[in-house]
């Protein structure tokens, strides 16, 4: 359940995608005696049709998986809300709302991954939360900028 909608020049690499994707779900549940194993077998992959399809957003398609995985009941179409705005203006500029819920969803699902019970170094994350929340105001802004160098560094190479 991807996020783009230029599905077309893609749909050859899509379904390709798709089918090593249903096999390995089919591997899983056959390997853990799922019952629903037998029915997924016979089942083809149908794209969705999503209203908040992006054009531009081609990083974040994790995020939109996990919100897919959220929000998704069963229902089709118009019916399936997952609570994601247009990704554009009318005049194909990205929206901060847009923008915003991905970063929330982004700051959410890290949070949740980082201080799970199945994380073997929670302890080291919540030692260094521990450790930021005690530095004044003025390291942590030093803190932040000298990380945006750094990452802004790594994207100029």
């Amino acid at each position: 359940m991807d996020n783009l909608c230029w599905y077309i020049n893609l749909k050859h690499n899509l379904m390709k995608m798709f089918i090593m994707q249903h096999d390995a779900l089919l591997v899983y549940l056959e390997n853990v005696g799922h019952p629903a194993g037998g029915k997924i077998s016979h089942v083809e992959p149908v794209r969705l049709e999503m209203a908040w399809r992006t054009k531009h957003n081609v990083i974040y398609c994790s995020i939109f998986l996990m919100r897919h995985m959220d929000t998704y009941k069963g229902v089709t179409g118009k019916a399936w809300e997952c609570g994601f705005s247009n990704e554009c203006t009318d005049a194909g500029e990205i929206t901060y709302k847009h923008r915003k819920e991905i970063d929330d969803l982004r700051h959410k699902y890290i949070v949740k991954m980082l201080l799970s019970d199945a994380n073997t170094y929670r302890s080291f994350v919540e030692a260094d939360v521990a450790r930021y929340k005690k530095l004044s105001d003025d390291e942590k802004k030093r803190l932040e900028a000298a990380a945006f160098d750094a990452i802004k560094g790594r994207l100029d190479n």
